[in-house]
């Protein structure tokens, strides 16, 4: 198993952890039946702070950081150039976004943050396209998308309703149907990121299998050293997703929202965990076929 590439590893996990983290936090605010108060206005902080480490961690791969600034003038014709001019939109609009809601924290900024989850969404999908290559039948697949999308809407629900349970437990005056229906949408978003990842799990292994045309087993390859990795990927991001799930649970049905904290830590710290090991089976799994 390949653990040179930690700096993309953490760079894709971290900044699909805050395009999720951004999408659901927005919509919650969206969908919350009142006014929300303070409980999550330290959500575009901590994105962008997530947003910012991620960038940083991508420099580091580069041989030249300092040239990176030149590569968007390949946007025409690569999806690494693309990436980056995604990647920089996407901060670019959550830091607006954050300086107009500091002044005005009453401001709802709709068309600010419609645009800033589109831009979201967009870096996520070029950033799978990075890696949907011809030559490298095993990430040329739809289950690469499927798993970054799933990540950013587990990873980035769970980060997400973490921040939500530590800020409300210090405001009692927000109302009860306000804080049942903010992790309602935590909930539902997180489970529609593990969907994702389950979709996405027999499709990868067609990917891998399909390598067996060209004399090369892709299953093989991860049987190798890989199998407990893939297993251990699976059951942390599922029981963090679970515990997760759970503790927003007894937040929507009785607004017990000191559960969320230690509940939420501890789903975090699975799934960040099952998020790394899949990420190091991703890049463990390459291999180029033709020039």
């Amino acid at each position: 198993m390949v653990f040179n590439e930690w700096s993309l590893v953490l760079f894709t996990v971290l900044a699909q952890t805050a395009v999720g983290m951004l999408l659901v936090s927005e919509i919650a605010r969206k969908t919350a039946s009142g006014p929300v108060g303070a409980v999550l206005s330290r959500q575009l902080p901590a994105v962008g702070v997530l947003t910012a480490a991620a960038l940083l961690l991508s420099l580091s791969h580069l041989g030249t950081p300092l040239h990176s600034v030149f590569t968007i003038l390949n946007a025409g014709s690569s999806w690494l150039s693309r990436e980056i001019l995604a990647m920089g939109g996407f901060f670019a609009a959550v830091v607006a976004l954050a300086v107009v809601r500091r002044r005005n924290p009453e401001a709802e900024a709709t068309g600010l943050a419609v645009l800033t989850m589109l831009l979201g969404l967009v870096a996520v999908y070029v950033m799978s396209r990075v890696y949907m290559l011809v030559t490298v039948p095993v990430w040329d697949s739809v289950s690469t998308m499927l798993g970054f999308y799933g990540t950013a809407l587990v990873a980035g629900s769970i980060a997400g309703g973490l921040l939500f349970g530590i800020q409300s437990n210090r405001d009692a005056s927000l109302a009860g149907e306000t804080r049942s229906r903010i992790a309602g949408v935590f909930i539902l978003a997180a489970l529609l990121g593990l969907g994702l990842k389950f979709v996405g799990v027999p499709l990868e292994m067609i990917a891998l299998d399909s390598m067996n045309g060209l004399d090369v087993s892709g299953l093989a390859m991860l049987a190798s050293d890989g199998t407990v990795l893939l297993v251990a990927r699976m059951v942390l991001t599922f029981l963090g997703t679970a515990v997760f799930a759970w503790a927003a649970f007894r937040v929507v049905v009785s607004h017990e929202n000191g559960v969320m904290i230690n509940a939420g830590l501890c789903a975090f710290g699975l799934v960040l965990a099952g998020e790394i090991m899949g990420r190091l089976i991703f890049y463990g799994t390459y291999l180029r076929i033709g020039m």
